[in-house]
């Protein structure tokens, strides 16, 4: 027959095992949840930006020659 010590050591190490194992996907559900509240805090500030672009008058003839402009010139640390 088995000894009881086994039997104990077996016992424990499943429950070690089931513990990690729930520990991972607790782990796993977490970083889920965290990636779609990151998604959402950055949605929520594009469309923010485009709200205050709208309201200020800034159309899309504005940012074309803005974003000429801005390839035309050396940016900071670039060389010219």
């Amino acid at each position: 027959m088995i000894d009881p010590l086994i039997s104990f050591v077996l016992l424990a190490a499943i429950v070690a095992v089931a513990i990690g194992a729930a520990r991972i996907v607790s782990w796993l559900l977490d970083r889920r949840d965290r990636a779609a509240v990151r998604r959402a805090k950055e949605a929520a500030i594009v469309a923010q930006a485009r709200a205050e672009l709208a309201a200020s008058g800034w159309s899309a003839a504005d940012e074309t020659a803005f974003q000429s402009r801005r390839r035309s010139t050396p940016q900071v640390g670039e060389s010219a």
